[in-house]
């Protein structure tokens, strides 16, 4: 008992040793797991972008040329000589591959993917079976023939009332998507685009 009396005596009365310094105690410490949360000086993670109906990511069919050059940091530009409110394709300086941008009355009127691997929200591409686009959109595939070929128009019709106006068309060739384009009715369902 004198011994613990003893041990528990010098405990308590030993000298307590000096702090660190602030600045070492900083450098000691674990680093902080890096934050999810994304702020005005930390710019969020970018996703890619994929087609639906309405459009390319946040370039919707509908808006105006301006709009969408303001959502595309003034990359979009239509050519100056032609009519501006008539059906055009705008320049876009850096589109992903492949795509092409249909305008019509001064407003996106669709988005062409015609190379490269774009692919729509529910992950549909060229390349792929048709047999696999009736299963991505299943109960809304209207199967039309092909005017000028062997093929088909799969148009794909929207499940919200309020988008009637939208379509995904898929052209194919010997089952397998060639091309397609998702925007507004009718210029969406144009077959020779501007032509």
């Amino acid at each position: 008992m004198r011994t613990a009396i003893m041990l528990f005596t010098q405990a308590g009365c030993a000298t307590p040793r000096e702090a660190p310094p602030a600045d070492s105690m900083r450098a000691q410490a674990p680093a902080a797991a890096p934050s999810t949360i994304s702020s005005a000086s930390t710019p969020a993670v970018a996703t890619p972008m994929t087609v639906t109906e309405h459009g390319l990511g946040a370039l919707r069919a509908g808006m105006t040329v301006g709009e969408a050059n303001a959502v595309l940091n003034g990359a979009l530009s239509v050519v100056a000589s032609r009519d501006s409110m008539g059906c055009n394709y705008a320049t876009w300086k850096g589109a992903p591959e492949g795509v092409s941008i249909m305008t019509d009355g001064g407003r996106i009127a669709r988005v062409e993917v015609r190379s490269g691997t774009m692919q729509t929200s529910d992950g549909a591409r060229i390349g792929d079976t048709e047999e696999r686009i009736k299963a991505l959109y299943a109960g809304r595939i209207m199967v039309q023939p092909s005017k000028y070929s062997s093929g088909h128009y799969l148009v794909v019709t929207p499940t919200v009332p309020a988008d009637s106006a939208f379509r995904i068309v898929f052209e194919t060739e010997k089952n397998v998507v060639t091309k397609y384009r998702a925007g507004t009715r009718p210029q969406v369902e144009y077959v020779e685009g501007c032509g």
